[in-house]
């Protein structure tokens, strides 16, 4: 048994570093028009979550995918209490929701929660979908991502007149891995015996604060640049068939830009 558990451990720390070295290089630009980041704070552990996580992956898996639309599925830690585990849930995810209340986005934490652009949005439970995404969006300027080799590079070029007073040294770049296509049998809690499918599953979140090199060329040239090292990619995205680097930039919390893709299998 000895042996068994030596081994499992040696080829958790050989896959690890192995699969952030093979994920294929990432490189994308966005538009000018500023895109709706859909946030769904949901968990294994409750009754109520699974018909939005299906409403999540039946509504954006369509041909604005990572062009207007980047839905995100943070699973939260809270109903772990309930008798399952959520194998996605992170507490940091639980955090995130708790700093969406702070800062006035929401009215209250739940789930399922649906948070877009930093809007708390309710019409999923009425099934009120007139509206949500019909606002037009400003121009904001052009995002470009780079990652390769377990590093980030991104420069944000902002637009006038939308950048005009704007304090741009507050800007924050935030890094999800996504999966999809992932499945879970649970075997207790509100939905033991169901077998749950998942997708746009953050499996890991990264920001790029001040500490990072967030830098101007000169008082002519406002854009900003990032340059960061990529955290070590969870074991966790080992299973997903499928995986997407999500980038979106943020000022004052509200999503500004983004960029995403689905990666190419190597």
């Amino acid at each position: 048994m000895k042996c068994i558990v030596l081994f499992g451990l040696l080829w958790l720390q050989f896959w690890q570093p192995v699969l952030a070295q093979t994920l294929a290089p990432f490189q994308a630009q966005s538009a000018a028009t500023r895109p709706y980041i859909i946030e769904l704070y949901t968990s294994q552990g409750c009754s109520s979550c699974p018909p939005a996580d299906a409403w999540l992956s039946e509504h954006f898996n369509q041909t604005d995918l990572w062009q207007e639309y980047f839905p995100l599925a943070f699973h939260v830690t809270y109903w772990d209490y309930l008798g399952w585990k959520d194998i996605f849930g992170q507490r940091t995810f639980s955090e995130r929701q708790y700093q969406h209340l702070n800062q006035k986005h929401i009215r209250q934490v739940y789930t399922p929660q649906f948070v877009i652009n930093a809007q708390e949005w309710r019409g999923w439970f009425s099934r009120d979908f007139t509206g949500i995404f019909t606002a037009p969006q400003p121009a904001v300027g052009l995002l470009k991502v780079r990652i390769a080799n377990r590093q980030l590079e991104a420069s944000f070029a902002p637009q006038q007149p939308w950048a005009q007073d704007k304090d741009l040294s507050q800007a924050r770049l935030h890094l999800a891995l996504v999966g999809s296509g992932l499945t879970t049998e649970t075997k207790r809690g509100e939905n033991r015996h169901k077998k749950l499918t998942h997708d746009f599953v953050v499996l890991s979140l990264q920001t790029i604060s001040g500490s990072a090199r967030v830098t101007e060329l000169a008082a002519s040239d406002s854009t900003l640049y990032f340059d960061q090292s990529l955290n070590t990619i969870p074991t966790v995205a080992l299973e997903a068939p499928r995986l997407a680097w999500v980038v979106w930039l943020t000022l004052n919390g509200e999503p500004i830009q983004a960029v995403g893709g689905w990666l190419e299998q190597t």
